[in-house]
């Protein structure tokens, strides 16, 4: 691997940035980012943590669709860990600097419109795998894993959570990710399919009480974009299949409440300071609450059970991952679920072990078996087994 731009110095760059320059072992990373101090900050982690061939600084504006493709000409690979909002943008860049790309999605809407390039991306002959973070990314490759299995699929469901090992009330949460995709989780809608159809279900709704391993009794619900493109990929193949994500007992009470009283509306308030909105403020006051200050330790993981036939037996398939933060580098579990997770996907394909060109969700995308034995070589808990019902 000669050179990569990495798009975005945020929080989940750093796992991915360090995964990419431990194996994938670049002769150059190329830093890429609007503010200056963040690519100072991102750094200064790698050259401590990891050994950097070259590493070099690009003050880029991710939605300059031109200077992203002039940036990414002679690279190997586009690694786009910026803000969803920029997918699409960065998607069009990498079909015209003809260059591979992996991005952590987060946006279905996004998503869909950069699977809408495919043709383009197939006619500039490279591979463009979109929402390739933990979840979705990591939850769509286990659920493509079933379906590859599975003669009929009846009922798939997934779980997924990244949250503290030693949770504090009142929330009991600590931030592991961007303010606006968690604040986004907790309003907007979410695709899932129900007896072989396409619904809309509101998050926060459904709330079920689960007893999983490593971290016990905890409270699962819908949140948007959780599935991502699953329903529209096996839409007639299966005929249950949701996603939910996981909190501590009390934390989605408190959410709730604030979302229905409004915290969490757009709706520009005339006060008597002036103009007030506020989802801005709830933002804000969230964001500094729930940063982590120092050496607490999470946890993320994923279960997907899935129920259906194989071979005129009804089985069932469970999947499960499981990765803890790590005290050496100071990354947080999720930086290494989701950064990992691109990092890996990006390197597969640049290794030729992703052949298939076009963009592509990594349900379909991924090979799922050399991805399980990579994440695995990363320190991740994985196993998968098959029982009859």
């Amino acid at each position: 691997m000669k050179k990569v731009l990495l798009i975005g110095c945020g929080m989940q760059a750093y796992g991915a940035a360090l995964d990419l320059l431990t194996f994938g072992k670049p002769e150059e990373l190329v830093l890429a980012d609007a503010f200056p101090e963040m690519i100072t900050k991102l750094t200064a982690f790698l050259q401590k943590h990891a050994s950097p061939k070259k590493l070099s600084a690009l003050q880029l504006d991710a939605g300059d669709i031109e200077a992203t493709a002039r940036a990414a000409q002679g690279c190997d690979l586009i690694l786009n860990t910026a803000p969803y909002k920029y997918a699409v943008d960065i998607t069009h860049a990498a079909i015209r600097a003809k260059v591979p790309m992996v991005d952590l999605g987060g946006d279905t809407d996004m998503v869909l419109k950069q699977l809408a390039l495919s043709e383009q991306a197939k006619a500039a002959g490279i591979t463009i795998i979109p929402d390739c973070g933990m979840g979705p990314g990591m939850t769509n490759i286990t659920v493509g894993h079933a379906m590859e299995i599975l003669d009929t699929a009846e009922t798939i469901i997934t779980r997924d959570g990244g949250i503290p090992m030693n949770p504090k009330p009142p929330l009991f949460y600590h931030l592991v990710f961007a303010i606006e995709t968690l604040t986004n989780e907790y309003t907007g809608m979410t695709t899932q399919m129900r007896n072989g159809k396409m619904i809309e279900i509101a998050p926060m709704t459904e709330i079920e009480h689960c007893d999983l391993p490593v971290v016990g009794k905890v409270e699962a619900t819908h949140g948007m974009g959780m599935l991502s493109t699953l329903p529209w990929t096996y839409e007639g193949r299966v005929k249950n299949l949701e996603n939910k994500f996981v909190r501590y007992p009390g934390h989605l009470t408190f959410l709730k409440t604030l979302r229905d009283v409004g915290f969490f509306s757009r709706e520009t308030l005339q006060t008597e300071n002036g103009p007030f909105q506020p989802r801005a403020m709830t933002k804000a006051v969230m964001e500094k609450f729930l940063m982590p200050k120092g050496g607490e330790k999470d946890v993320s993981f994923i279960q997907t059970i899935s129920e259906g036939t194989k071979s005129g037996k009804k089985v069932t398939i469970e999947h499960w991952i499981c990765d803890y933060s790590d005290e050496k580098t100071g990354l947080t579990s999720m930086q290494r679920t989701t950064g990992f997770t691109a990092s890996i996907v990006g390197q597969m394909i640049v290794n030729g072990q992703l052949t298939a060109k076009g963009v592509l969700p990594p349900e379909l995308g991924v090979p799922k078996l050399p991805f399980f034995e990579l994440i695995q070589t990363r320190g991740f808990e994985f196993n998968w087994s098959m029982k009859e019902a």
